[in-house]
C-alpha cells in the first residue's frame, strides 16, 4: 500500500464524482483500476483498460484479455490477481463487484469509498451500500 492512499482516493472518488460514463475513460473498470492504482501503485487490469471507445470495443477487449490470459471469466482472473475477501464490511479501497444483467459483462465494478461503494453511473457516481450479493478484493 502506498503512503496516503486514502487522501488520493478521497480525492480521485470526489474528482470522478459527477462525472458521467464513458467507454475507455469512465467506465467501471476503468474507474476501479485507477483507484487500485492510487492504493497499489499499479492496476489489476492495466493491459485490458483504454483502446476502446465503445461497447462493442470493451466487449471484444474483455474476449481478447480472456484469450491471452487463459482465464475463464474475468472474476478468476481478480482472483488471480487480487485476494477475495469474505467479508461483508468490506475495507475501504477494496475493489467490488456487483451482480448485475443489461450488458454483456455479468458485473459492475467499482471500489469501497466508506460505508459505501462507489460505481460509474450513467451521469455520475453511484454509491450504494455493500450487500452479501457483492464480491470484494484488496
Amino acid at each position: 500500500m502506498l503512503a496516503n492512499w486514502e487522501i488520493r482516493l478521497a480525492e480521485y472518488i470526489n474528482e470522478r464524482a459527477n462525472r458521467a460514463f464513458e467507454w475507455g475513460e469512465q467506465d467501471c473498470i476503468t474507474f476501479a483500476n485507477n483507484a487500485y492504482h492510487l492504493i497499489k501503485g499499479y492496476g489489476f487490469a492495466d493491459e485490458f483498460i483504454g483502446g476502446y471507445t465503445t461497447a462493442k470495443g470493451a466487449a471484444l477487449a474483455h474476449a481478447k484479455f480472456l484469450k491471452k490470459t487463459g482465464y475463464n471469466d474475468i472474476i478468476e482472473g481478480f482472483d488471480d490477481r487480487m485476494d477475495r475477501l469474505k467479508t461483508n464490511y468490506p475495507p475501504r479501497g477494496a475493489v467490488v463487484a456487483n451482480p448485475q444483467s443489461d450488458t454483456f459483462m455479468p458485473f459492475s465494478f467499482g471500489v469501497v469509498a466508506n460505508q459505501y461503494c462507489a460505481f460509474v453511473g450513467e451521469k455520475s457516481l453511484v454509491f450504494l451500500k455493500p450487500t452479501n450479493h457483492m464480491m470484494f478484493w484488496r
